[in-house]
């Protein structure tokens, strides 16, 4: 009788319990969440440690004419190419300064080997300064010479190396991951300086396009197109090549760049001036030793 009883009891406790609503059952302790996923593909940047020393093979041609005209001007060059990384700053960007040595003169003719000889020695003398944010816009750069050379020798040389470290394009990454056989698009605008003053601006617009990678290098073609204004000269031109980026070391070790760009007074589509320019960089083997701890692959845009 007394366990038929307890058995009632525990019967009717049952029942009430499960009578309860559903609001007054146990919740379960919320379990610690763990940290996202990262995205998928790589994140494409610029680094390097303070007083990294770095070096590359450069080839420069540059041609030039009057539009219409049936031969162009050329001067070409093959040069080294040292830099070194002699500052990080708290954002993560780089000071870097830079030279060309054992420069040498090309050309299609004997002329042209001399009429570069001027250039070629400007460019050895020249020493570049720049800063450069982890995306590869390039800052404040600067490539002073003697008041030995006249403005067309400093305008060439600067040129030269402009091109040379990708100066005046703005970005070359995009902020976010990309996955490989995906692409971005960078949009810049970038102010043409005379000395420190501002006289025009020049609008890039870049597809760049991740086409493949092999061995932690991340290959990547680009096309694009620039436009912009000059005291009353208008540009316009296009950009192609083909960039090679080690993930690990965080910078390039090849580029090959092919631009041309016209040069029109007032807008005049009939007359005008053309220059083209193609450039190949890449990272050499016998660069100078690196700081400890460095790497010693070549970077470079």
């Amino acid at each position: 009788m007394r366990n038929f009883r307890n058995d009632r009891a525990g019967l009717s406790l049952l029942v009430a319990f499960l009578s309860l609503p559903l609001g007054c059952m146990p919740k379960p302790k919320p379990q610690p969440a763990g940290p996202p996923p990262p995205p998928p593909g790589d994140v494409l940047h610029y680094s390097g440690k303070a007083d990294q020393k770095l070096a590359g093979k450069v080839s420069v041609r540059v041609e030039e004419s009057n539009i219409g005209a049936k031969k162009p001007k050329v001067s070409a060059f093959q040069f080294g190419e040292e830099h070194t990384i002699s500052e990080i700053k708290p954002d993560g960007s780089m000071h870097i300064t830079g030279a060309f040595v054992n420069v040498e003169t090309l050309g299609d003719t004997p002329r042209e080997k001399k009429e570069g000889e001027v250039v070629a020695r400007a460019l050895q003398e020249v020493k570049i300064a720049f800063d450069m944010d982890p995306r590869g816009n390039i800052t404040n750069f600067a490539s002073p010479l003697s008041d030995e050379y006249d403005a067309k020798v400093v305008s060439r040389a600067r040129l030269i190396a402009q091109w040379v470290y990708g100066a005046d394009r703005g970005p070359l990454f995009d902020s976010g991951s990309i996955e490989v056989n995906k692409g971005w698009q960078v949009r810049s605008e970038v102010p043409i300086k005379s000395g420190d003053t501002t006289v025009g601006t020049k609008n890039w617009d870049i597809v760049f396009n991740y086409t493949k990678k092999e061995k932690g290098i991340s290959y990547i073609e680009l096309n694009g197109k620039v436009t912009g204004e000059s005291q009353g000269t208008q540009l316009s031109g296009e950009v192609k090549g083909e960039l090679r980026h080690d993930n690990r070391a965080g910078h390039l070790v090849y580029q090959d760049i092919d631009s041309n760009s016209a040069f029109r007074a007032g807008g005049n589509d009939k007359g005008g001036h053309i220059v083209h320019i193609h450039v190949t960089w890449e990272s050499t083997a016998d660069a100078p030793a690196p700081a400890a701890g460095a790497d010693s692959n070549g970077i470079l845009n």
